[in-house]
């Protein structure tokens, strides 16, 4: 063999020691704005079986009556809100919304929430959050990106899987504070691992003083994280991605559920995309629950239902304000209804297009260099 000839050979030996894998930027497959805000989303229509909230969720008819629970404002944002007008009688639910996505969202995927206001007042309860659709709940994971109760000062994020999975990793690999370790929903009344924002500005009337900010929950092999960022405060590759999204430069997330404690091709499938505005409940509805978010305690035989659902005046900030919920994937999509397609298409992507540059790609293109170089020796 020629001098040459070991060189280049020694180039393809070196060339499989190549460790680093550079990602590729995450593409948008889906974008829910402006007049088609609603097109992707089924209408839960019948009353909260599942927290115990004294509302009734409407059906899309109903939402789209007097008095509207979902709209699109003259400023293009997107309205989801509880009726504040309606008279309610004794025994009766009051009116509220929750909606899901038609399509679910595999491993892989990144989802951008912007909104101006998030509900909040006595007794209300809102979240943003995802599951796996088609599977027993919790048999593909639950993933609450927002979440909190009453007056609230900051967002709760948390997991709600099958036993096996929980946070074992040091604090400093996000911000929020943690209230629970055990993501197992059997665990602590249901109330998953929880991490708390230390930010009063992920929630309540801090949310909509500060113009409200952007939420960003990643869903990855390695693990799942979420980002706050008020309105100010919002970086570049966030307000900038039109087109992809790359996360590594967002910094240290306010919550991270690492895979080294909860494996996550084994507690999360595909994600549905749910918003939904419960009142009272097991949560909110709890006299001690609301004492300690800036409402007063129940007294004699008064429950939440009795001092807060009856008056429509209650409920004039329990509502969601969206400038737009943008998804982006390496995955596939998949969906439930073929109708309403909106803005963004949905490329069918395998794994593979989040890695460039990996090291058999260079392998191969090393080993295609030295072949042209020794064919001409």
């Amino acid at each position: 063999m020629s001098a040459l000839s070991t060189i280049l050979f020694g180039l393809v030996l070196s060339s499989a020691s190549l460790a680093p894998v550079v990602k590729a930027s995450t593409p948008l497959v889906r974008s829910y704005e402006g007049s088609t805000f609603f097109d992707r989303w089924d209408y839960f229509g019948s009353y909260d079986n599942t927290t115990n909230g004294d509302v009734t969720y409407a059906n899309e008819s109903v939402a789209d009556a007097s008095p509207e629970l979902t709209y699109i404002t003259s400023s293009n944002t997107a309205i989801i809100k509880v009726d504040n007008t309606s008279t309610v009688a004794y025994n009766y639910k009051r009116n509220s919304v929750k909606i899901t996505s038609q399509d679910s969202y595999d491993v892989g995927s990144v989802w951008v929430l912007d909104a101006v206001h998030l509900p909040y007042g006595c007794s209300v309860w809102p979240a943003f959050w995802s599951y796996g659709k088609g599977a027993t709940w919790p048999q593909q994971g639950e993933i609450d990106t927002i979440e909190g109760v009453n007056m609230g000062y900051s967002n709760q994020m948390a997991l709600h899987t099958e036993d096996g999975c929980a946070i074992t990793t040091s604090s400093s690999a996000y911000t929020g504070t943690v209230n629970d370790t055990s993501c197992y929903y059997e665990d602590n009344d249901n109330s998953g691992c929880a991490i708390t924002d230390t930010n009063y500005k992920s929630y309540g009337s801090e949310f909509a003083t500060a113009g409200g900010g952007v939420f960003v929950t990643e869903l990855s092999t390695e693990g799942i994280s979420i980002w706050f960022f008020t309105r100010s405060n919002i970086p570049s590759a966030i307000s900038n991605a039109n087109t992809s999204i790359d996360t590594s430069n967002l910094g240290t997330p306010s919550a991270f559920y690492s895979s080294t404690g909860c494996d996550i091709s084994k507690f999360f499938g595909s994600q549905s995309l749910v918003f939904d505005i419960t009142l009272c409940g097991d949560w909110a509805g709890q006299s001690s629950i609301l004492s300690s978010t800036g409402c007063s305690a129940l007294t004699g035989t008064n429950t939440c239902y009795t001092t807060y659902v009856l008056d429509s005046s209650n409920y004039d900030t329990a509502y969601f304000e969206i400038n737009s919920l943008k998804v982006y994937s390496n995955g596939t999509s998949s969906s439930s209804s073929s109708s309403n397609t909106t803005s963004a298409a949905v490329p069918v992507l395998g794994s593979i297009s989040s890695e460039i540059l990996g090291p058999r790609t260079i392998i191969l293109s090393t080993i295609f260099i030295v072949s042209v170089v020794l064919s001409t020796l």
